[in-house]
């Protein structure tokens, strides 16, 4: 879809990116335009991917969990309940690999959110959001922990699918960190967390130390939906002769010992998810 085919709320939206980051190349709004469709097909498939219903609009006083996609590009999610609720707001920004988050706990609700037009809280750092331009919430029928732990999965993925996206813009590609090293990684989990990078440091090194720990012992040590770490044996090899594959010359392989190898026994979903993937848009190491 080229930027002639999209909205007029998403045309001035992309317009304005274009002001704001003078280093695109002339066909800068053209790709603005394919990334932000990618966006929008990112947040349709995940969405659907956790069984939320794309609607026109929602009562946030019924009690389900939402998340939203606003014109501006930035995700808004709402936690299911009663009563307090927690209510994130990410601002996905072009220029930078951690996006700006915003975490609180609410209790006033707007009366209904509606595609088109701003969702407005009455409480809370979060006054109006621009217009909304998807919105989807989740199926009354499932339970609330259920909801919720689909809202925050949906929520984490789009926020690191959507800062990926824009960095397939090489804007000034050497500012711009991969959004998957260990520190950025760090970083975002700190602000999704509200809480200190050195803190979640110190959690993440811990969890990781206990991964380590539980297989140099022998355990098999779950890591949540990826799957299973454990060891298992390599068997001794004796010394042998073999041709050099370059120059057909015998060479002595000396002999090895058994020793001890890691292993990853992948899940089932894992999996499946990423059986669903395009290929086509997957960036795969060929064996």
């Amino acid at each position: 879809m080229g930027f002639n085919d999209l909205p007029r709320e998403i045309q001035n939206h992309l317009q304005g990116l274009m002001k704001m980051v003078p280093d695109l190349e002339e066909d800068g709004l053209e790709r603005l335009a394919q990334v932000w469709t990618e966006k929008e097909t990112l947040f349709r498939e995940q969405t659907a991917a956790v069984g939320m219903q794309l609607l026109d609009q929602c009562r946030p006083a019924d009690g389900n969990g939402l998340l939203a996609l606003t014109s501006s590009g930035s995700l808004l999610s709402l936690s299911p309940g009663a009563e307090k609720r927690t209510l994130e707001y990410a601002s996905i920004k072009i220029r930078t690999d951690v996006p700006d988050i915003s975490i609180e706990e609410i209790s006033s609700l707007p009366e209904k959110i509606v595609r088109g037009e701003s969702a407005v809280f009455p409480e809370g750092r979060l006054n109006k959001t621009s217009a909304v331009y998807l919105l989807a919430v989740c199926d009354p029928a499932v339970s609330l922990d259920e909801q919720e732990k689909r809202v925050r999965e949906a929520t984490i993925f789009l926020t690191n699918g959507f800062m990926k996206l824009n960095r397939s813009l090489h804007i000034d590609p050497n500012g711009v960190p991969d959004q998957f090293t260990m520190k950025s990684m760090i970083r975002y989990v700190a602000k999704k967390n509200a809480t200190t990078a050195a803190e979640a440091k110190k959690l993440i090194d811990d969890f990781l130390f206990l991964v380590e720990t539980g297989m140099c012992l022998g355990e098999k040590v779950p890591l949540g939906r990826i799957g299973r770490f454990s060891i298992k044996t390599k068997e001794a090899q004796k010394a042998r002769v073999v041709k050099h594959p370059g120059t057909g010359k015998e060479i002595t392989v000396d002999a090895k010992p058994a020793m001890a190898i890691p292993r990853i026994s992948f899940s089932s979903y894992l999996k499946e998810r990423l059986a669903e993937l395009p290929v086509e848009n997957q960036t795969l190491e060929q064996d």
